[in-house]
């Protein structure tokens, strides 16, 4: 019921607002891991990019550590937001995920920083 429910709303989603224009992007909520630092997540983090930067779809992709300023989230939290110049590339990264290179150096982060869940945005710029 949940999944009917969700296409239906991407579904108004989508009559309401043209994804033409607008970029993807993913949050992931995450944590260090006990005894893990930003320090240590950081070159990881660039090792990921760069393996999914060489990807097709990848070639203007952006990404981001948010840490928190006010907020009650514990030590350690943190955002990893990823943001894609559209769909379409958001959509031939996803596919092309399985087995790359990406996938590879998404398991040597996963050692450092463990995310509980994501959300996917279209961000449309204003002019």
């Amino acid at each position: 019921m949940k999944s009917i429910t969700g296409i239906l709303l991407f579904a108004i989603f989508i009559g309401s607002f043209s994804l033409a224009n607008a970029a993807a992007v993913q949050v992931w909520e995450c944590k260090l891991n006990d005894g893990k630092t930003f320090d240590e997540l950081r070159p990881l983090s660039s090792a990921w990019l760069a393996a999914t930067k060489s990807m097709e779809g990848g070639e203007g992709i952006e990404a981001y550590h948010e840490y928190p300023v006010v907020t009650d989230v514990g030590n350690g939290a943190f955002l990893f937001v990823v943001i894609t110049p559209d769909f379409d590339a958001w959509g031939k990264l996803t596919q092309a995920y399985p087995g790359s290179a990406s996938e590879k150096a998404d398991e040597a982060w996963g050692e450092v920083a463990t995310c509980k869940g994501n959300s996917l945005w279209a961000s449309e710029k204003i002019k």
